[in-house]
């Protein structure tokens, strides 16, 4: 595995050697014709980019031109008109015939499907998706701007079938994307199962695979494709689907464009590109944006800046690019409320602060050379760094059941040596205290417990990622047979430190004050050093291999496909083992060769069957592999710890289904999925502590059933898609259901008290609806105005700590029903040209000013109704042999925002045509 390196960088010299082999003169023409749905022909314009050139050129009334003189080569075909969806189509010129290509524009929001696509992360996008036996989704940017996306959940969410949105952090910017049960996420203890690339570069961050979706541009990104299931060469953490995006370049997208805007929540937002191209194959592309919004929640501010560039160069049979990313955020996401104090207010927010600071810039480096009519080698080298300072204040759990208001003798005494006054000398209650903190002052001072008479802590992070890699692909196409063969070399160091400082909580219940006073080991709970403190560095390297066939005969596709991972995780503890926490230092090896088989059989022109069976598999990064023993568990992004193994999550992906489209009208499909993961990673709770950690759990099962159909009866376009999804644990399990009514304790009468749950086969995951149906009407009257109608509706789903489906409120000890309604939110916008350079644009989601929830939490809190802070609320009780002290649980809720509008303009100026 070492020599890998050695080999990619040898496949990389090899290609700028190819480089200067002179290209044949051979040449030959393409005669294109351009319709709309009806037939009737239609004036574009567009670019035909090549072998050594990039033409652009605008059809005639009847949508036809004639090109001659070309190189024998692949050429990519991009077609414009407004109000039709952006049309890339490849054209192979192999003779000295004149190649006849008629193509049809549809409205830009008839289907997300899309003609062609990349099946692997890098190369070529000249996969035609009638032959792929899975059911690949598309969004392009067009569709993105017809909806008046905010970002690219947003997108998503609205446009993509089986996609839904948890806005567990509450930050627009900081989403779950899930997709058939399974998420990309950019909370740390989230299961990842989604793997996300731009430009053939994996987003999946070596910190736990989680993926800062604020990193990611979506004004420079040109389309998406979702390819389903445990797709191996996709690579680890494929194991629901993978999401591959391909930035923008100025061939396509020639001109400068402004765009500001300005709406609900004090947003305010100005994104700007420009590119253009020149005819000896030279293009270039810079794209930025600022988005400021004050959050419709209160304290809930978020600025975002991204910049992207991109260079490109097209000589002879080769395309080089090297493009860059640089983001500076800084988001406030402060994540689920208690169901209580948003029925009294619905921008409420449970504590604050909790900030996110992302800055990070990267490089990508592709090319492409086609060495002749059947062989293409494709290459890719990239550089990332990741730099993400969070600041969080949280309520301390394990000063819920403690006596927090009578300060004893030596409390009294420390205080009053240290010139503290006007604190309480005899008994005192919740009454007199409602926001206590007298105590946790005093055990601050005495290096004594803090740990359990502090209401608060305050955390600190600083987590630094070096990422970089390799890659090389060689394609082969015949008539009837593709061939790819490829490998690929990623590497990455981490550097996490974290500190935590005691605090209790103000007067106005939300903030909290510090103590000078740390998690650092200087003060003890239970006879034990209380000591949160991390500091990690980790190493990461993952070599891979993979290769995948088509065969291609008369009706039937077949292909095969499969990777070989191989990834070692060193991890380096730079504290020194203490009392009460050990050492993280550890390496690992995952290792896994990972195979796929499908077909397609065409039982029509107008319908086709596919069958797939995929594999794909996740190892534990070095966040989980740091966080994984019960008696050392860690509340994350705190802590980390001492860790038995944990071993990789293996999935097993099955689905099959039936398309079909008749291009001018009606496009549809229907199918069926089972995934299936072994030695799934979990991130639970420990009864010991209510910190958690991640352990294997033995088999979680993801199915369903999907449907969609868009039809056009012009000037309308209408869609809708539906999920079915069944996702359950598959073998039964124990974990903390402390803050669940059916916990072992409840049963047994104890109520309020720490207890496990048990989980059964066919329990239902948390935060995965049952149904999910997505309604699109598209209205255009006239080429100048187009306007959108969206609903996103979804099932009801559990709450995280409702894992075996049980719990119950009493009213008491347990509040809400620890799962959230069903809901649906309906969308309009509007866009209108009122000349071919300026365009005016208006959105309102949740038109109705629905309130709902897209996912929940059951947790521990100390406020009653009121909202004041009561610590020991309930009378001791004696259980299993000792006193203790039931505490008050509640099920807390995302809250999705309320209705909101906003508007602008776009304006363009057109690049000029080239001379040819």
């Amino acid at each position: 595995m070492r020599r890998l390196p050695g080999l990619v960088c040898g496949l990389l010299l090899a290609l700028l050697h190819v480089l200067a082999v002179a290209q044949a003169r051979d040449s030959g023409g393409l005669h294109l014709v351009v319709k709309d749905t009806s037939g009737s022909g239609l004036a574009v314009t567009g670019t035909l980019s090549g072998p050594g050139s990039v033409r652009q050129f605008q059809t005639s009334a009847s949508g036809e031109h004639m090109f001659t003189g070309l190189a024998f080569g692949s050429y990519k075909l991009q077609l414009y008109r407004n109000g039709f969806a952006t049309q890339s189509v490849v054209i192979d010129v192999r003779s000295s015939e004149v190649v006849e290509r008629v193509v049809t524009l549809t409205l830009s929001s008839l289907s997300t499907s899309v003609t062609v696509f990349s099946e692997t992360p890098i190369g070529q996008a000249d996969t035609d998706t009638s032959t792929v036996p899975v059911p690949v989704q598309n969004l392009s940017a067009q569709q993105l701007a017809d909806v008046n996306s905010l970002n690219i959940g947003d997108g998503l969410n609205k446009r993509v079938n089986g996609i839904y949105i948890s806005e567990n952090q509450g930050n627009p910017y900081q989403m779950d994307v899930n997709y058939r049960g399974y998420t990309a996420s950019p909370l740390l203890g989230t299961p990842q199962g989604l793997s996300i690339y731009l430009d053939g570069v994996r987003q999946n961050q070596p910190f736990g695979d989680v993926v800062s979706w604020d990193l990611i541009p979506q004004v420079a990104v040109q389309d998406i494709e979702l390819i389903p299931g445990a797709n191996p060469l996709y690579g680890l953490n494929s194991l629901g689907g993978a999401l591959a995006m391909r930035t923008k370049d100025g061939i396509a997208n020639a001109g400068l464009t402004v765009r500001s805007m300005g709406g609900s929540f004090g947003r305010r937002a100005v994104e700007g590109e420009w590119g253009g191209f020149t005819s000896r194959g030279f293009n270039w592309y810079v794209a930025g944006n600022l988005y400021h919004e004050d959050g419709w929640r209160k304290y809930s501010p978020s600025d975002v800046k991204q910049s992207f560039a991109k260079l490109g160069w097209m000589f002879g049979r080769t395309t080089l690019s090297l493009s860059g990313v640089y983001a500076i955020n800084n988001l406030s996401g402060n994540g689920t409320q208690d169901f209580r104090n948003l029925n009294k207010d619905y921008s409420s927010v449970y504590t604050i602060p909790d900030q996110t600071r992302n800055h990070a810039p990267s490089l990508t480096f592709n090319v492409t050379h086609e060495v002749n009519n059947e062989l293409t080698l494709s290459a890719n080298a990239y550089y990332r760094y990741i730099r993400a300072n969070t600041f969080n204040g949280d309520l301390n759990d394990d000063s819920f059941d403690q006596s927090l208001y009578t300060l004893s003798t030596a409390e009294k005494n420390i205080l009053s040596t240290n010139g503290y006054t006007g604190f309480p000398t005899g008994a005192s209650n919740a009454t007199q205290q409602p926001f206590p903190y007298w105590r946790c002052i005093a055990q601050g001072l005495l290096k004594d417990e803090p740990s359990e008479k502090c209401t608060g802590i305050d955390t600190y992070t600083q987590n630094k990622q070096n990422a970089y890699g390799l890659s090389g692909l060689l394609s082969y196409r015949m008539a009837r047979n593709r061939l790819a063969a490829g490998v690929s070399w990623d590497r990455s160091n981490i550097s996490y430190t974290q500190i935590s400082q005691f605090a209790y909580l103000n007067t106005d219940g939300l903030s909290f004050t510090t103590i000078p006073t740390y998690t650092d080991g200087s003060t003890d709970a239970d006879g034990l050093p209380v000591d949160t403190r991390a500091n990690l560095h980790g190493t990461v390297n993952v070599p891979s291999f993979y290769a995948t066939d088509t065969i291609l005969l008369s009706k039937f596709t077949f292909t095969f496909a499969g990777r070989y991972n191989h990834a070692t995780v060193d991890n380096l503890d730079r504290l020194p083992p203490s009392a009460g926490r050990g050492t993280l230092t550890g390496k690992y090896t995952f290792q896994r060769f990972n195979p796929s088989a499908g077909l397609t059989y065409r039982i029509s022109p107008l319908a086709m069957l596919y069958l797939n069976y995929s594999e794909g598999n996740r190892a534990p990064t070095s966040t989980e592999l740091g966080c994984a023993d019960p008696s050392f568990p860690c509340r994350l992004p705190n802590a980390m710890v001492s860790d038995p193994p944990l071993k990789q999550v293996v999935s097993r992906t099955f689905e099959a289904g039936i398309r079909g489209k008749n291009e001018n009208r009606l496009q549809w499909n229907a199918g069926f999925f089972r995934g299936t993961n072994y030695d799934d990673l979990l991130f639970v709770s420990s009864t010991a502590t209510g910190f958690g950690y991640f352990t294997n759990f033995g088999r979680t099962i993801r199915q369903g059933a999907e449907a969609g159909i868009t039809y056009q009866l012009h000037p309308f376009t209408f869609s809708t898609n539906y999920t079915f999804l069944q996702a359950t644990y598959g073998t039964p399990q124990v974990v903390d259901g402390s803050a669940n009514s059916s916990n072992e304790a409840a049963i047994d009468g104890a109520h309020g008290i720490e207890g496990e749950q048990e989980i059964s086969a066919g329990n239902t995951l948390p935060q995965t609806p049952s149904h999910i149906l997505k309604f699109n009407a598209d209205y255009q009257p006239t080429r100048k105005l187009t306007v959108n109608f969206n609903v996103v509706s979804t099932s009801g789903s559990y709450a995280r700590g409702n894992e075996n489906n049980l719990h119950q409120p009493d009213g008491t000890y347990y509040l809400g029903v620890g799962r959230t309604d069903a809901y649906g939110i309906a969308n309009v916008g509007a866009r209108y040209a009122f000349s071919p350079q300026f365009e005016l644009f208006a959105q309102i989601n949740n038109l109705f000013d629905t309130h709902y929830a897209t996912a929940a939490q059951l947790g521990g809190t100390p406020f009653d109704n009121n909202r004041a802070f009561v610590g020991r609320p309930f009378a001791s009780i004696n259980f299993e042999g000792e006193t203790q002290y039931p505490t008050r649980h509640s099920t807390f809720l995302a809250p999705g925002a309320p209705i909101n509008i906003f508007g602008g303009l776009r304006v363009t100026f057109q690049k000029k045509a080239p001379k040819s």
